[in-house]
Protein backbone atom coordinates (compact mmCIF):
# COMPACT_ATOMS: atom_id res chain seq x y z
CA UNK A 1 0.00 0.00 0.00
CA UNK A 2 1.55 3.34 -1.03
CA UNK A 3 2.63 5.85 1.72
CA UNK A 4 0.21 8.40 0.97
CA UNK A 5 -2.79 6.00 1.56
CA UNK A 6 -1.87 4.91 4.82
CA UNK A 7 -1.62 8.46 6.93
CA UNK A 8 -4.85 9.08 5.09
CA UNK A 9 -6.77 5.89 6.66
CA UNK A 10 -4.49 5.85 9.58
CA UNK A 11 -6.80 4.25 12.30
CA UNK A 12 -9.15 2.56 9.53
CA UNK A 13 -7.96 -1.01 8.68
CA UNK A 14 -9.65 -1.49 5.00
CA UNK A 15 -9.80 -4.65 3.17
CA UNK A 16 -7.37 -5.96 0.72
CA UNK A 17 -10.18 -5.15 -1.83
CA UNK A 18 -11.50 -1.80 -0.76
CA UNK A 19 -7.48 -1.04 -1.36
CA UNK A 20 -7.54 -2.01 -4.94
CA UNK A 21 -11.14 -0.02 -5.96
CA UNK A 22 -10.18 3.59 -4.13
CA UNK A 23 -7.18 4.36 -6.94
CA UNK A 24 -9.84 3.32 -9.14
CA UNK A 25 -12.45 5.96 -7.58
CA UNK A 26 -10.50 8.73 -7.45
CA UNK A 27 -9.31 8.20 -11.10
CA UNK A 28 -13.02 8.09 -12.07
CA UNK A 29 -13.90 11.26 -10.16
CA UNK A 30 -11.14 12.92 -11.55
CA UNK A 31 -12.07 12.27 -15.29
CA UNK A 32 -15.78 13.03 -14.16
CA UNK A 33 -14.90 16.87 -13.50
CA UNK A 34 -14.37 18.84 -16.20
CA UNK A 35 -12.79 22.70 -16.35
CA UNK A 36 -15.11 25.39 -17.12
CA UNK A 37 -15.22 25.81 -20.26
CA UNK A 38 -14.72 29.68 -22.14
CA UNK A 39 -18.12 29.73 -23.07
CA UNK A 40 -19.45 28.64 -19.43
CA UNK A 41 -17.17 31.57 -18.35
CA UNK A 42 -19.13 33.98 -20.51
CA UNK A 43 -22.10 33.08 -19.71
CA UNK A 44 -21.71 33.19 -15.82
CA UNK A 45 -20.23 36.84 -16.72
CA UNK A 46 -23.88 37.57 -18.48
CA UNK A 47 -26.19 36.11 -16.07
CA UNK A 48 -23.88 37.75 -13.40
CA UNK A 49 -24.46 41.55 -15.20
CA UNK A 50 -28.43 40.91 -15.87
CA UNK A 51 -28.86 40.20 -11.97
CA UNK A 52 -27.07 43.72 -11.07
CA UNK A 53 -27.60 46.11 -13.47
CA UNK A 54 -24.36 47.26 -13.67
CA UNK A 55 -21.04 45.66 -12.30
CA UNK A 56 -17.53 47.09 -11.63
CA UNK A 57 -14.59 43.77 -12.62
CA UNK A 58 -13.94 42.91 -9.19
CA UNK A 59 -17.72 42.19 -8.30
CA UNK A 60 -17.34 40.05 -12.25
CA UNK A 61 -14.03 38.35 -10.65
CA UNK A 62 -15.63 37.48 -7.33
CA UNK A 63 -18.91 36.01 -8.73
CA UNK A 64 -17.68 34.17 -11.64
CA UNK A 65 -14.44 32.86 -9.37
CA UNK A 66 -11.98 34.38 -12.05
CA UNK A 67 -9.37 36.30 -11.70
CA UNK A 68 -9.02 39.61 -12.13
CA UNK A 69 -7.38 39.70 -15.11
CA UNK A 70 -9.45 36.71 -16.82
CA UNK A 71 -12.13 38.40 -15.76
CA UNK A 72 -11.33 41.23 -17.65
CA UNK A 73 -10.09 39.69 -20.60
CA UNK A 74 -13.43 37.90 -21.41
CA UNK A 75 -15.64 41.20 -20.37
CA UNK A 76 -13.23 42.38 -23.49
CA UNK A 77 -14.43 39.67 -25.53
CA UNK A 78 -17.62 40.61 -24.77
CA UNK A 79 -17.70 44.35 -25.12
CA UNK A 80 -16.55 43.30 -28.59
CA UNK A 81 -19.12 41.25 -29.53
CA UNK A 82 -22.04 43.81 -28.42
CA UNK A 83 -23.11 41.92 -25.66
CA UNK A 84 -21.63 44.00 -22.75
CA UNK A 85 -21.04 47.65 -22.59
CA UNK A 86 -18.66 49.76 -20.67
CA UNK A 87 -18.73 52.44 -19.12
CA UNK A 88 -17.19 55.13 -16.89
CA UNK A 89 -18.94 56.13 -13.33
CA UNK A 90 -17.39 58.03 -10.72
CA UNK A 91 -13.63 56.63 -11.49
CA UNK A 92 -15.01 53.43 -12.00
CA UNK A 93 -15.38 51.09 -14.74
CA UNK A 94 -18.71 49.52 -14.83
CA UNK A 95 -20.10 46.95 -16.76
CA UNK A 96 -23.90 46.62 -18.10
CA UNK A 97 -25.50 43.75 -20.40
CA UNK A 98 -26.99 45.11 -23.45
CA UNK A 99 -30.30 43.83 -25.23
CA UNK A 100 -28.56 42.05 -27.52
CA UNK A 101 -26.81 40.44 -24.60
CA UNK A 102 -30.05 39.52 -22.63
CA UNK A 103 -31.00 38.11 -25.96
CA UNK A 104 -27.73 35.94 -26.48
CA UNK A 105 -28.13 34.87 -22.62
CA UNK A 106 -31.92 33.85 -23.27
CA UNK A 107 -30.70 31.67 -26.74
CA UNK A 108 -27.83 30.10 -24.24
CA UNK A 109 -30.01 28.85 -21.52
CA UNK A 110 -32.69 27.38 -23.97
CA UNK A 111 -29.81 25.71 -25.77
CA UNK A 112 -28.86 24.18 -22.35
CA UNK A 113 -32.07 23.50 -21.95
CA UNK A 114 -32.52 21.48 -25.11
CA UNK A 115 -29.07 19.47 -24.20
CA UNK A 116 -30.78 18.24 -21.15
CA UNK A 117 -33.73 17.08 -22.60
CA UNK A 118 -31.88 14.79 -24.73
CA UNK A 119 -29.66 14.25 -22.58
CA UNK A 120 -26.79 15.57 -24.29
CA UNK A 121 -25.84 17.85 -21.60
CA UNK A 122 -22.18 16.55 -21.75
CA UNK A 123 -21.77 17.09 -25.10
CA UNK A 124 -20.34 20.31 -24.68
Amino acid sequence: MPQNYKRLFSGYSMTRQELSIYPQLIEQNQHNKKKRGQLDQLIQILEHLQYSSDAIISSIARFTNMSHCSATRNCEKLIKAGLVLRYDASNNRRYKLTNEGILFLNNCKNFQDLLCKYQLSDAL
